[in-house]
């Protein structure tokens, strides 16, 4: 077993990663997931993008919500834009599945 896969409560697997150069290219996964959904195409991507594909915040290995906040797609597009904001950037393509696809809006809709 790959140490990717040898995650327990103690030991959450990282909340991101990032590899490739090029535009910026931002990976949501969908609700209860990590960034490790993408690792199918990560290689494909990172060959034209800098990929950084992150857990979602309130998710499993990543930051966790603001004590007190709800979880809603309004809240974790807070967090992820400053998780973003913190990583330099303030544009990039972003790219989603399921709930990722709606923060994937979200951002948009909020230029």
């Amino acid at each position: 077993m790959s140490p990717m896969h040898m995650h327990t409560k103690a030991n959450p697997p990282s909340a991101h990663h990032e590899g490739g150069a090029g535009t910026p290219l931002v990976l949501l996964h969908g609700l209860g997931g990590t960034w490790h959904s993408w690792t199918p195409v990560l290689r494909l991507l990172e060959a034209h993008h800098r990929v950084i594909a992150v857990t979602l915040p309130g998710h499993w290995g990543g930051r966790p919500l603001p004590e007190g906040t709800e979880p809603s797609v309004a809240a974790l597009a807070d967090a992820l834009l400053v998780q973003l904001r913190e990583r330099g950037l303030e544009r990039a393509h972003v790219a989603g599945n399921s709930l990722g696809g709606w923060l994937s809006l979200e951002l948009h809709r909020r230029g």
